[in-house]
């Protein structure tokens, strides 16, 4: 399957290519009917027709002849319309997407869709894939470290705040001896966050969030590229 979706892409040119993943195991080639195929892909109504009748649509794929692999504003829109995972053909390679909801605006529900959800959904956007550990509620009151324990065995190191940029982590201890929090900062010197009862958001990176930091942390390998995807998201929330 893998070796068919590649040379559908190079057979497409600089037309974006675009297809079905059908049960996981079966790649589904379709015509990209866009008006402008080399900048955006659609695909036909029977295509999706046929596609459906042919077993469970797993992934939709679509590719970026000149662009980045990462998925723009428009594809991160239109896969909340579809609830389904993304695969990406960029770069001779296929970089795939599972679905993220918005990362704004977010119910709070611990070890679901918590504080290491956000940053775990965020930086999966970005390329980055980190286990989903399995956390009880108040693991920091019962002698564990989950970010401590695992910053550096995924790539993270430590970096002082005088020199903060987009995309690091901010570990914060709230209400305890342990660090139990963590937000992406992002431009205007704002936090992406999610607190128990409360929605996920911004917040200025002052006052309270300043005083309760524990430290500042960025991936080995971060390019100022893997923000754009989080900012794409992050501009689908106001559509």
């Amino acid at each position: 399957m893998k070796n068919k979706i590649l040379n559908h892409a190079k057979q497409c040119g600089e037309a974006e290519c675009c297809g079905f993943v059908i049960d996981n195991k079966i790649y589904l080639p379709c015509n990209n009917i866009s008006s402008t195929p080399t900048e955006t892909f659609e695909i036909a109504p029977d295509d999706w027709i046929r596609a459906e009748q042919l077993g469970e649509i797993t992934a939709i794929v679509h590719s970026h002849p000149n662009g980045f692999p990462i998925l723009s504003e428009a594809d991160q829109f239109h896969q909340q319309q579809t609830g389904l995972p993304w695969w990406l053909v960029c770069n001779g390679e296929i970089h795939k997407f599972r679905f993220i909801p918005p990362l704004l605006g977010r119910e709070f529900k611990h070890g679901e869709m918590d504080c290491y959800t956000l940053f775990r959904d965020a930086y999966h956007l970005c390329g980055f894939d980190f286990p989903n550990f399995y956390r009880d509620d108040d693991w920091w009151h019962n002698g564990q470290n989950l970010y401590l324990d695992n910053m550096e065995s995924n790539g993270f190191y430590q970096v002082s705040a005088s020199c903060l940029k987009n995309g690091d982590v901010i570990l914060f201890s709230l209400n305890s001896k342990a660090v139990n929090h963590a937000a992406i900062y992002i431009d205007g010197n704002l936090i992406l966050h999610h607190l128990p009862n409360r929605l996920s958001k911004r917040d200025l990176f002052s006052g309270y969030w300043l005083k309760n930091y524990h430290s500042i942390w960025r991936h080995k390998k971060w390019q100022p590229l893997n923000f754009t995807a989080i900012l794409n998201n992050m501009a689908i929330s106001t559509k």
